[in-house]
């Protein structure tokens, strides 16, 4: 199966040409799959922002290639207006969420924010209404919230917007940078089942960045770990996780639940050690319940 999104071999500097020349992602190999949901992790400064963004074209590769849906975003010079149309279409194919994605909202209306999108495709007004309702539903923005400002909005509910308008778009790949930032517990739990939602409503291929560990483990299928350009490791969120001196060497730290449950283990009690967020500690100890019942 062609793969959503493909990167090869593909390098992006900073300050190119001068003598303060730095590679933001070097010579960086990755392939995600249809359907599936990729995590990237990594310090500040790894290069995960300037990995996304050219996963839709928003930065061009200095060296490599960038396919969606198995086509280059970027063609040669001689075939340049071809190029144009394959990076328009590639962008309406990739959805990019920046981080705070409410401070790009700008339209009168909740409404008008959404249909955005749909509009610069040039669809059908029916076809943009069902879209703006759908996308509207699936980020739980209220019918009500619809016809208001989006400046009258609280700040939870503004981010459900913001991620409507990309989302109305029904892009095949949603790529969402640090989707939770800023918000409080309940607002991140919401937020990461409204994703899995989503993905499940959809099939849509999903690629979150964020620093919340907890957060990855719980809504990806793998994980990709930069660090200083490169990619460091790449696998299921046990085969990355169990690495926990590794990560810790590269600024990173698994997630608390999974620290304390290493240490119940190392300590001798008969409990897994992968376990990476709440819920998965919560079904650990009440089947330890059980066993002890037994």
């Amino acid at each position: 199966m062609t793969p959503a999104v493909e990167v090869r071999n593909l390098t992006h500097y900073y300050l190119k040409g001068t003598e303060n020349q730095v590679a933001a992602i070097n010579n960086i190999n990755l392939s995600v799959e249809k359907g599936e949901t990729l995590g990237i992790i990594g310090h500040t400064g790894s290069g995960k922002s300037t990995l996304i963004a050219h996963f839709n074209g928003l930065l061009k590769p200095d060296e490599g290639e960038v396919l969606v849906d198995g086509k280059n975003i970027f063609e040669s010079k001689e075939t340049l207006r071809q190029s144009r149309f394959t990076l328009r279409q590639s962008r309406f194919k990739v959805g990019l969420c920046f981080q705070y994605p409410e401070y790009q909202l700008f339209e009168e209306t909740v409404y008008k924010d959404i249909a955005f999108g749909p509009k610069n495709m040039k669809l059908p007004q029916e076809e943009i209404d069902r879209r703006v309702l759908t996308a509207a539903g699936m980020a739980g923005v209220r019918k009500e919230n619809l016809e208001k400002s989006p400046f009258d909005l609280s700040g939870g509910e503004k981010r459900r917007a913001a991620i409507a308008g990309v989302m109305s778009m029904e892009p095949q790949v949603l790529v969402l940078d640090e989707p939770a930032a800023g918000l409080d517990p309940a607002g991140r739990r919401e937020l990461i089942n409204m994703i899995k939602n989503y993905r499940r409503a959809t099939g849509c291929t999903v690629i979150i960045v964020s620093h919340s560990m907890e957060d990855i483990a719980s809504v990806a299928d793998r994980v990709c770990v930069l660090n200083k350009a490169e990619i460091a490791m790449l696998g299921t969120p046990k085969e990355v996780y169990t690495r926990d001196e590794e990560l810790r060497s590269m600024g990173l730290n698994v997630p608390e639940i999974t620290r304390i449950f290493i240490m119940l283990k190392k300590r001798g009690l008969d409990v897994p050690a992968d376990v990476f967020t709440v819920d998965d500690a919560v079904a650990s100890i009440r089947k330890l319940s059980e066993r002890g019942k037994a």
